[in-house]
């Protein structure tokens, strides 16, 4: 994820509001949001924004690796690049397709379908327009492909790089009426279905108080079967690591958490039937030895504000968890990146969601930024710490060996592959293999994530360019 700071407190541009609808479509959306075929096995979205195409540096590239009894099988995948057959536009270098990915079941036909941000695609003239595009999903898979519809290039001009993060939702009460968010620093856009297969929702709208948002997540924190909306923003003045807005209005300035981050996820860590926000905020407190404002710790956090009937209490204290905090492995250090990515759901089945946390820049050793992931358990009054576990390529069973420069833990992910109720762990890491990057899967199991089992997927066995994708790493959206 790119970054900005911006030496603003907040965008004064006026917002359109939309009343989206509340009832249901006649068909049923698909059972799972990332179930692209319909066979009952949730499959795995991976992206490639660095990757070489047509010979256009970082046109871009997604891999859809599909979930069966076994988990993910590598002879069973997609490729998708704005080359392929069928799918909008042309590959162009620094497009960035695949900086992000939303899944979610737009057209309600019982098969999820895949949206595919290019936040740096040129729209009619206008540069770093920024574009989406949806792949549908189908008996065989994901086919075919349409562009969201997406504001006039009359507004906001070029440089909004709406697709810079995405969040798509089928909510519990009104399920054929597919959520989409659609992240921009010009506006953020709000979308619900069905859509048409042209990519046009039933309604939109725009919110442009919120100042330059690069992420977006959508989740019941209210337990009334509709997602709420939550915004980061880059880099700001008063909050150095991104700001953090729950359902920001579209009349008025919203304001932020009081609490950094740059990513989050949402699920119910303390058992209580509502949503919980998991922020990851992985930004030091000092910045070449300068005290920087914030509520950062050094060598980065996880802030988690505990959903309820009104959603998250601003002002409410909440639960702040590091490399300092006991039971947690690891110390906290400069630059060790904890909470670089965060993933909820509960690995074990104790009715308690656990949170992964990324340490990409975790040394172990002399190996600097070889990387590891911190499991956090869930329990009755939230995460305490106590419990936890690290895991990183030294840990017994898991493949490789950790390097220098590896990155491990640069994204997670929680998601049951293989239909056994316990979800795999999924671990992007970027540097590995001289930067071509690679993918590590651990199999869930009845304690939670095992390392018996656990494989490697590397970039160039999906059939992805062996040079400039970084960046590859695991991206599943829901």
């Amino acid at each position: 994820m790119r970054k900005r700071v911006l030496l603003i407190a907040a965008s004064l541009t006026a917002s359109a509001a939309l009343a989206l609808p509340t009832t249901s479509a006649s068909a049923a959306p698909a059972k799972y949001a990332d179930d692209f075929n319909g066979d009952g096995y949730r499959d795995l979205v991976v992206a490639a924004p660095d990757a070489v195409v047509s010979g256009k540096n970082e046109a871009g590239a997604v891999v859809v690796l599909y979930g069966s009894a076994s988990g993910t099988v590598t002879a069973k995948k997609q490729l998708f690049s704005q080359s392929t057959s069928g799918v909008p536009g042309a590959a162009e270098a620094y497009d960035r397709f695949g900086q992000s990915v939303a899944t979610a079941d737009l057209d309600a036909d019982g098969y999820a379908d895949l949206l595919v941000g290019a936040p740096y695609e040129d729209v009619t003239g206008a540069q770093n327009r920024g574009s989406v595009t949806v792949l549908w999903g189908g008996s065989q898979g994901l086919k075919g492909g349409a562009l969201l519809s997406t504001p006039s290039p009359s507004f906001g001009g070029g440089g909004c790089t709406f697709g810079t993060g995405l969040a798509a939702a089928n909510p519990k009460a009104a399920p054929g009426t597919a959520r989409v968010s659609v992240a921009g620093w010009c506006a953020s856009r709000r979308l619900a279905g069905p859509f048409t297969r042209t990519g046009t929702a039933t309604a939109s709208g725009l919110e442009a108080n919120t100042p330059s948002v690069e992420d977006t997540l959508l989740g019941d924190l209210n337990g009334d079967g509709r997602p709420e909306i939550v915004d980061i923003s880059v880099g700001l003045s008063d909050h150095p690591a991104g700001g953090i807005y729950v359902d920001p209005p579209t009349d008025r300035i919203p304001q932020p958490l009081p609490t950094d981050g740059d990513n989050a996820a949402i699920g119910d860590v303390n058992g209580d039937g509502y949503g919980d926000l998991v922020v990851g905020d992985p930004a030091d407190t000092l910045i070449d030895g300068t005290p920087q404002a914030g509520t950062g710790h050094q060598g980065g956090q996880i802030v988690i504000w505990p959903g309820g009937p009104t959603g998250v209490d601003p002002t409410a204290a909440p639960i702040l968890i590091h490399q300092s905090t006991p039971g947690v492995p690891g110390s906290s250090e400069s630059d060790d990146g904890f909470g670089s990515d965060v993933a909820v759901a509960d690995t074990n089945g104790d009715g308690y969601a656990d949170i992964a946390v990324g340490v990409p820049g975790e040394a172990l050793g002399s190996k600097r930024n070889a990387g590891t992931v911190v499991l956090i358990p869930g329990g009755p009054q939230g995460p305490t710490g106590a419990g936890s576990r690290a895991i990183s390529q030294d840990t017994s069973g898991v493949p490789g060996t950790a390097e220098r420069g590896d990155r491990f833990g640069s994204t997670v992910r929680l998601v049951d592959l293989n239909r056994n109720d316990r979800p795999e762990l999924v671990v992007g890491t970027p540097g590995e293999n001289n930067s071509t990057g690679g993918l590590w899967v651990l199999k869930g199991a009845t304690t939670g994530p095992t390392t018996t089992g656990s494989y490697s997927v590397m970039g160039t066995t999906v059939g992805l360019p062996s040079e400039h994708y970084t960046n590859w790493s695991s991206v599943q959206a829901n």
